[in-house]
């Protein structure tokens, strides 16, 4: 059969005690990742050629970098790739998105398909899930979550 990679898919909601706009103006804005994720110790958003990327350093010293491939505002939505990093992923594609509910409830979606790179599919998920609900936990304690 050939060395096939197996597309992995990690996908995690949060439903938040706030209007879908708020969360949306603390989690919008691709280069504050760090302002909001606690697996970012600092990133910054640059601009390379015709492409806006973010350099987020990790804790322990790694460096990601994420290339934005569609922001869009109105859908309360980005979705990016990994360009480089010191991830267990390859081909890694992600949707960070807000679905507003009624009133001041939202639901944070957080989506992302790869491949493991270097690691078993089990501990590449694992990394991935992992680093989703450090941040889905960090808007639930900074917004609260709905029942």
């Amino acid at each position: 059969m050939g060395n096939v990679l197996q597309m992995l898919k990690v996908h995690e909601t949060v439903k938040l005690n706030a209007a879908a706009a708020s969360v949306w103006e603390a989690i919008g804005d691709f280069g504050k990742l760090a302002e909001w994720h606690p697996a970012a110790v600092t990133s910054t958003k640059e601009i390379r050629g015709e492409d806006t990327v973010r350099v987020v350093s990790i804790p322990g010293g790694g460096t990601l970098v994420e290339k934005l491939e569609v922001l869009d505002a109105d859908a309360m939505s980005q979705s990016y790739t990994i360009v480089e990093g010191p991830l267990p992923v390859a081909n890694y594609h992600s949707t960070l998105k807000i679905v507003p509910g009624d009133g001041d409830v939202c639901t944070v979606d957080w989506s992302g398909s790869f491949s493991a790179k270097g690691a078993e599919d089990v501990a590449a998920m694992k990394v991935i899930t992992s680093i989703y609900t450090a941040g889905l936990s960090a808007l639930k304690k900074r917004f609260g979550e709905a029942g």
